[in-house]
This record gives structure tokens, sequence and C-alpha cells, in this order.
């Protein structure tokens, strides 16, 4: 071969590797935050100056409507694969499988981390594919091995772990190496959901608990604005479901609805 020739070839072949790379580099980073039960209305209720100021700067969605059931586990899993929850196998937070003859519980370990219950293919294994690294922080479905790939960056659930530590993982991981740094970030936190399910949604309680996690959110903020990358990172703060107040007056007694004697219990 011509060594003129030769030459331009490395050439262009160092000049396409070059811009590839900076394709990569030029890549933006998305942090997607749940917060467990949010209600689409919190942010009127409380005085919430972070969740307002991102409302201003971005955008929001007028309403939403999670998939059925309105549980946590199967809406999460919903929002990772795109598909309804009889496509992606979680029908609930706890269900028996028939296909597997076994019992998935939210609770169970075993269950949780198997990727066998996990159908479709969530973001995380679709970016990992893609040759990019995806971080989680307690997702549903990203404990366990689905189509034999898991994010470069996960938690075993652990729901003592503060808000505030959470937070600082995720600074953590934006501030790796370009090599080792995600470009997908999925956290998630249990409430505004557990305090909506004792107190009520429409307590003082919860008014409190929302204001304090916009306080989180603006100290979250703060150190994301320290990062050199900011200008680059792209933010998503959702939820799974909201929460409807009930009352005594508003029981149902099955047994007055419905023979209980002709139930089947699995």
């Amino acid at each position: 071969m011509n060594k003129h020739w030769l030459i331009l070839g490395l050439l262009l072949f160092v000049l396409s590797a070059c811009n590839k790379q900076e394709e990569r580099d030029d890549r933006p980073y998305l942090v997607i935050l749940s917060l467990d039960g949010f209600r689409w209305d919190y942010p009127q209720m409380a005085n919430t100056p972070t969740l307002d100021s991102l409302k201003k700067a971005g955008v929001i969605a007028e309403s939403l409507k999670p998939s059925y059931p309105t549980k946590t586990f199967p809406n999460h899993y919903t929002m990772a694969t795109g598909l309804y929850p009889d496509h992606h196998g979680l029908v609930d937070n706890y269900f028996h499988a028939t296909d597997l003859n076994r019992i998935y519980s939210m609770r169970d370990r075993e269950a949780v981390m198997d990727g066998v219950f996990y159908g479709g293919e969530p973001i995380w294994v679709t970016a990992e594919n893609q040759g990019m690294k995806s971080a989680t922080f307690f997702w549903v479905g990203s404990e366990a091995e689905i189509k034999g790939v898991r994010p470069t960056y996960w938690y075993q659930y652990d729901w003592t772990i503060p808000f505030e530590d959470r937070i600082d993982s995720v600074v953590h991981w934006l501030s790796l190496p370009e090599d080792k740094r995600p470009h997908l970030i999925m956290w998630y936190y249990s409430e505004p959901d557990h305090t909506g399910h004792l107190a009520g949604p429409e307590s003082e309680e919860l008014k409190v608990l929302v204001e304090e996690l916009d306080a989180c959110l603006a100290d979250f903020f703060t150190e994301m604005r320290k990062l050199p990358l900011f200008d680059k990172l792209n933010f998503i703060i959702t939820s799974d479901h909201g929460m409807n107040a009930t009352s005594n007056e508003k029981r149902i007694f099955i047994e007055q609805v419905i023979d209980t004697s002709q139930i089947e219990y699995m």
C-alpha cells in the first residue's frame, strides 16, 4: 500500500475516534428522582420554594395517570421499562407467579434480587448495553440481574438510609472521573408515601414532611451547581402514584357485597 494512503487512513481513523469520543463526552446526564406517593398538589399544600423554582425553570406535567394497580413496585418498574404491569410481570407488591409457582414479595430479598420476575428491559439495561454507565439507588428491579445485566453502581435496599446520605451518593457518582461516571442515575425515596399512609395525605404531618423534602432538595441542587458538568445535567422529579384521603364513613364491608365463602385463597 502506498505510504501516503496509509498515513491518510490512519489520520482518518484517529479523527473518527476523536469525533466519537467528543460525541460521548458531550452526551448529557440524566438524574431521575422518584418521591413515593407524592401527590400532584402537595406543592400547593405546603411551602416548597425548591420545587416551585424547578417548575419555573423547567416544565411540569399537568397530570399523570399511574398504571394499574397503583402500587409502588408495579409503577416504578413501569417507569423503568415503559410497559404496563401485565406485560413486565410485576403486577403487585406481593403476588403469586403462577407460571413460576412462586411468591413475589417486596420484603423477600431472594425474590427481589431474582431476575426471573422482571420482564421487559429497564432503561439502565439499555444504557449499559449501549456502553453507558448507570447508577441506581433503590429503584425497583435494579437489585436483580436482568438479561444478564445490572447497573454499574447499585445498592441493596435499606429503608434506614437517610435522604441526605442518598444525596451524597448521587453527588459522589457525578464527581467520579469521566470514564467511571454514570450518565444515567435513578434514585428513590419512600416518602411522602410512608407519612401519607400513617397520618393521611392532607395532614399537618404530611405538610411538614413535604417541606422537609423540599429543603433537602435545595441542598441537593446547591451541591449540583458546584459540579463542573452542571450545565450538562438534566433532572426529572416524579412519583409512582398519589393518594386520596379516606375515613371510617367511606369503609366498604366486603362481606356485604360478595359471598366470602366463594373466595379461593392461594
